[in-house]
């Protein structure tokens, strides 16, 4: 490995900075990487929690092959709990390599993306010695909870994995006081390992609610809170990130720190919506709860006849969706070139308010065989979730996707053009566009004071274009549905406001450009953001694909970037181009 010192405190002529970055130690690397009696003596100070860690389809490519462990990985391989179970599976497979197959025995099952090690942290302690132990030996660090990323930001060739999954403490506080004073009922707090599944059933038994995901195996406290969280009760109460009183986390430096409204407030200002894996581990949060709302739901799953019929609905559906919302609605559609599914749900909604509005959107499209009764009622959220929600969370898929945040008063203004822009993505039968009905409402409330991407509280829908393929799709044709992927980005976003139009920093595009900008709104935001980087995270020892800092290393993330040091000197955002260029010179490399 080529040694790079690169010295920000120079280059950036900073006063009372001893910040020195260097590359990675990474796993093939026997030069720098720890022997085996530093294993040994490590081990015993997470109290023999070092794991070693095989991609989730290794069993199937062994020699001599495993047949139980095998049969049990083919079974299970949609199965979202089994795959969260796995220290080395991500929830969608392309992230983890392209090698290792269930479905068929490749003779060259490498590794991939995949750390060979990981410490099954479930004590602070653990944390906090895994930190320090990374920091001594400079190795490169990823943190994975329970694998559901989709730019693969938990996992990384050569790293060692910090695997939070088994932290699953949960406690509900009655009377809680914040340090501000105020005093909150009935909050929670969730280690790091804990699930939006498992709260939501623990919650039910005292007819309690929290606001989380649409996944019952999506992690509480990881990057879904902290880049923002958005779910089915969202409109109701706001964002996930909406509803943290209090982290515990601990720092690049290895001390454990209370982050709130008093204590290290720019911190908690960060964490809140600044994304996961970038300023902290967080080991748990407090959050606010609220009494299990009923619920009147519908759902629909037609196969419109002709394309001028589903292109009439559509037009109407999309100018329907204002109104919809003012009434309290909430929830998820899907559309292909043949088919439409709903799934609307109305916290505490009125039953006959609910079906007036259902029948005026599908009264007119009898010959779409929409299904009687428009809408039904449950008397809890988890009934609803089990019911129609847990059911269809399946990974195991090879799936990237793009997306954009659809303003309401584009929706409002310019529904013509939104359907529009719609058709035009699923005018290829290979194409699925999902539209997360979970902005408006209490998300758009201003008055909260955290860094989650400042278009959510304008918009009102997150829509996204998504693509599939089968393990042996060839890498270009793989390639190819990145790109239209990126082309149906580019449709969404001539109705979501141009160049000044912005993702959801969770489900976006892993190829997006100027990604500073749309996943943090605009330059002052992500400024703000990496300044509280900076500062307490001054080595980069957490570092992710497309999170905030990650401008200042290679594109492998391994390496610090001399050319962008000195450019955030000047605050400035380089073209990939031109940092490819320096790349390639610097590295002499034969382009």
């Amino acid at each position: 490995m080529q040694e790079i010192l690169v010295n920000r405190c120079e280059v950036l002529e900073e006063k009372n900075c001893t910040e020195k970055r260097r590359c990675r130690c990474l796993s093939y690397d026997k030069s720098c990487w720890p022997n085996s009696s530093a294993w040994q003596t490590f081990n015993e100070s997470v109290n023999g929690q070092l794991v070693s860690v095989r991609p989730s389809a290794a069993p199937c490519n062994s020699n001599p092959l495993n047949v139980e462990a095998c049969t049990t990985a083919r079974q299970q391989w949609r199965n979202a709990v089994w795959r969260s179970d796995q220290p080395g599976a991500m929830q969608n497979h392309n992230w983890e390599n392209s090698s290792c197959s269930v479905f068929y025995n490749s003779t060259s099952c490498h590794q991939g993306s995949v750390p060979i090690l990981a410490v099954n942290a479930t004590l602070p302690e653990h944390v906090e010695a895994t930190i320090r132990f990374v920091e001594k030996y400079n190795l490169r660090l990823v943190v994975k909870a329970t694998g559901h990323d989709f730019f693969g930001r938990s996992t990384a060739v050569g790293s060692l994995l910090l695997w939070l999954h088994h932290m699953k403490n949960r406690t509900l506080i009655p009377k809680w006081s914040s340090c501000r004073g105020e005093t909150f009922e009935n909050v929670i707090r969730v280690d790091a390992g804990v699930q939006w599944g498992e709260v939501y059933r623990w919650l039910a038994t005292y007819n309690l609610i929290a606001i989380g995901g649409a996944s019952a195996t999506v992690g509480a406290t990881g990057g879904f809170l902290q880049g923002g969280g958005h779910g089915p009760l969202t409109p109701w109460k706001g964002l996930a990130v909406d509803q943290v009183l209090q982290f515990e986390v601990v720092l690049a430096d290895g001390r454990r720190q209370i982050v709130n409204f008093c204590e290290n407030p720019d911190l908690f200002w960060a964490l809140r919506g600044g994304g996961g894996g970038t300023f902290a581990v967080v080991l748990s949060a407090i959050l606010r709860t609220y009494p299990t709302p009923s619920i009147v739901g519908s759902y629909q799953a037609v196969f419109p006849p002709t394309n001028s019929r589903y292109a009439d609905f559509l037009h109407h559906f999309v100018r329907s969706l204002p109104a919809l919302s003012n009434m309290g609605w909430a929830g998820y559609f899907y559309l292909t070139a043949k088919t439409f599914t709903l799934a609307f749900l109305s916290p505490n909604g009125n039953y006959s308010t609910a079906y007036q509005s259902m029948h005026q959107l599908f009264h007119n499209f009898s010959d779409l065989n929409f299904t009687e009764p428009y809408v039904f009622t449950l008397p809890t959220f988890l009934d609803f979730f089990s019911a129609l929600m847990e059911a269809t969370n399946e990974n195991g898929d090879n799936f990237i996707m793009g997306s954009r945040l659809l303003p309401e008063a584009i929706i409002r203004n310019q529904p013509q053009q939104v359907a529009d822009a719609f058709l035009r993505i699923i005018d290829s039968e290979q194409d699925l566009l999902v539209g997360h009905f979970t902005a408006g409402g209490k998300v758009s409330d201003t008055t909260q004071n955290n860094s989650v991407n400042p278009l959510w509280r304008t918009a009102l829908l997150h829509m996204l274009s998504a693509q599939f393929w089968l393990d042996e799709t060839p890498i270009e044709d793989q390639v190819e549905l990145a790109k239209r992927v990126t082309q149906n980005v580019g449709i969404l976003q001539t109705v979501s406001g141009g160049e000044q139009s912005g993702a959801y920093l969770n489900e976006a595009d892993p190829n997006e450009v100027n990604w500073q900008q749309k996943f943090f709104g605009t330059r002052e935001h992500y400024n703000r953001l990496k300044t509280i980087k900076d500062r307490v995270d001054p080595n980069g020892l957490f570092v992710c694909n497309k999170c905030v800092g990650s401008d200042d290393w290679t594109e492998d993330l391994n390496c610090p970037n001399p050319k962008r040091s000195i450019a955030n000197k000047h605050n400035l955002f380089l073209p990939l181009v031109l940092i490819a260029k320096f790349l390639l010179s610097y590295f002499k490399i034969d382009a």
